[in-house]
């Protein structure tokens, strides 16, 4: 079985400019369209921005009835998106913590790691 990995670190880009915090993934800043960029790593524990339970899963993840999928934020301000390892007791505001695990198997067979989040 092949290994697919996530990128491991949660990094986000800080405007060297005005201090925005985006996805790694733009090439200038959405606030004031400069260039130039600090990397920030996600760090400590995060809190529950906003949750749904996903009743009706992706094939990759057809060992589950549902799952719960969330919006965090670390206390740097950085955000992610991950599964979270429980449905029961979320409220919006709740501690979490990371934890970089297997969460499936792709389609092709391949095991995925992720950041998953654990209440605190």
């Amino acid at each position: 079985m092949r290994l697919v990995k996530i990128e491991e670190n949660i990094i986000w880009h800080k405007c060297m400019n005005c201090g925005l915090l985006q996805h790694n993934t733009h090439i200038r800043c959405l606030k004031c369209r400069k260039g130039d960029f600090e990397i920030i790593e996600a760090s400590g524990t995060c809190k529950l921005l906003t949750y749904t339970i996903l009743n009706a899963p992706p094939a990759e993840f057809r060992d589950k009835a549902s799952y719960a999928l969330g919006v965090v934020e670390f206390e740097n301000g950085v955000k992610g998106l991950g599964q979270i390892t429980t449905q029961n007791s979320l409220q919006t505001g709740m501690t979490l913590k990371p934890i970089y695990r297997k969460i499936c198997e792709n389609l092709d067979g391949k095991e995925v790691y992720a950041y998953v989040f654990e209440p605190v």
